[in-house]
């Protein structure tokens, strides 16, 4: 077999571990990933030797403590943290997340400890010499490609809720099933999630939605009752008819498909994902039997920011998401360079491009034979406005708010005001953009302060 290269730091801990004539093993997702080829980003220890013991042995390390109540041990190592945790039997979780310190028992057997863990593909050991301690069948699974817990996974996910969205995590990352029964039990545990707090939450809803398909993550969500519960706002798209001629997809899938196709930056994939979550509430039908979704736009930013708000994510994110969905429909393939400018000013040259992705993947994701190359243009148009330097608002101006005092005018909402009006006026090229014009059709048109 292949030897598994581990870190510096890992191979000096146990080793010293060993020189003491204790046990240690490299234990979890580092096992794991060297099993399926990938290279391990850190390396768990899990070891015999007691938090006391640990402080001992390694007394001249630089030791971090904070997890010492969890029986974890930090150990630096030329600037490589080494995380080492006594082997452990847990009793209750009373927050349905962690572990209660005063119920956690030291064991030692590695065997115990690993009874403990989530999943059988995370329930692995290695020792220096590249033995691996498997005894719940996690190589086998990896090879099957099967997500499933370690024991009873109703006894796994009453002790942590949140263990019910990693599995849905990894299944997607390695394109994963998961195992009946384990599926069974996070669809009957899923109402249980609000007891993890929405920072634990949002912070894997963010890993699925960076991953290369994060539809296969939220089909899952959705199969396991978990979608209903973290966004309530996506369930009525399920099986949603558009009732458009544009759409051959429901509405469910038309996002999944959007959600994909757009790059993979965390805003705008919140954005793809929350962008047509009004059409349902702003369903008109015509007289030929058509729908349409007028206002869906300003809705569903409305709707993106309460649900983001409750998961905590932070306000430039939120202010981010709720910008590209309120604008997502400015997509008039009659819009000229005034209209683009002016579609700058209001999103923002940070946002601009990204806009346009989530445009273009709306597009594309409703009939095959859409043809977005006027969105294409588009995108080239702005380029060559940004590139030639062509204001799009007040920081493109040949003039600042200091020159309009020193001509007189008195600082306030005022200065505002006209700059907001000459902006205008040279964005539709009724005026030249140079500082004396500016000036002089200022002067001519608001009254100096006296």
């Amino acid at each position: 077999m292949e030897r598994f290269k581990i870190s510096d730091g890992a191979e000096y801990v146990l080793k010293r571990l060993k020189n003491n004539n204790k046990q240690g093993y490299i234990v979890g997702g580092s096992v794991r990933d060297f099993l399926m080829g990938k290279e391990p980003s850190d390396f768990d220890i899990t070891t015999d030797a007691t938090p006391d013991e640990m402080e001992e042995i390694f007394s001249d390390r630089h030791l971090i403590t904070l997890g010492r109540n969890y029986g974890t041990i930090g150990i630096v190592y030329n600037k490589e943290l080494v995380e080492t945790t006594t082997f452990r039997s847990e009793g209750k979780y009373s927050d349905g997340r962690h572990p209660d310190p005063s119920d956690i028992s030291f064991s030692k057997t590695i065997e115990e400890d690993l009874s403990r863990r989530d999943f059988t593909i995370n329930a692995m050991a290695m020792d220096l010499n590249n033995n691996i301690i498997d005894i719940f069948g996690g190589r086998e699974d990896l090879k099957n490609g099967i997500i499933k817990t370690v024991g009873d996974p109703y006894k796994r996910f009453e002790e942590d809720k949140l263990r019910m969205l990693r599995a849905i995590r990894f299944a997607n990352r390695f394109n994963f099933k998961i195992e009946k029964d384990t599926m069974d039990a996070i669809k009957k545990n899923a109402p249980k999630i609000h007891m993890v707090s929405a920072e634990r939450v949002r912070d894997e809803i963010n890993k699925m939605l960076l991953s290369d398909t994060p539809s296969n993550a939220l089909n899952l969500l959705l199969e396991s009752n978990l979608l209903a519960e973290i966004f309530p706002e996506l369930m009525p798209t399920v099986g949603y008819d558009q009732m458009s001629p544009y759409h051959h997809k429901d509405l469910f899938k038309h996002i999944l498909c959007v959600v994909d196709r757009v790059e993979p930056k965390l805003y705008l994939r919140l954005a793809a994902l929350f962008h047509d979550i009004a059409k349902v509430d702003t369903l008109s039908i015509d007289e030929n039997g058509v729908g349409h979704f007028f206002g869906h736009d300003k809705l569903g930013a409305k709707k993106a920011r309460a649900r983001l708000k409750i998961l905590k994510y932070d306000n430039e994110t939120i202010k981010k998401v709720e910008i590209l969905i309120d604008r997502h429909m400015k997509a008039d393939p009659g819009m000229g360079k005034k209209g683009i400018k002016r579609l700058i000013s209001r999103v923002g040259e940070d946002l601009i491009f990204d806009l346009y992705n989530l445009m273009i993947s709306d597009m594309l994701c409703t009939r095959d034979d859409r043809d977005a190359t006027y969105l294409y243009e588009r995108v080239e148009e702005t380029k060559k406005i940004l590139e030639n330097n062509q204001p799009v608002d007040r920081t493109g101006l040949a003039i600042k708010g200091g020159d309009l005092i020193n001509a007189g005018y008195k600082e306030g909402q005022e200065i505002g005001d006209i700059l907001d009006y000459l902006v205008e006026l040279v964005i539709d090229e009724k005026i030249e953009n140079e500082r004396d014009i500016l000036l002089d059709f200022a002067s001519k048109n608001w009254r100096k302060n006296e």
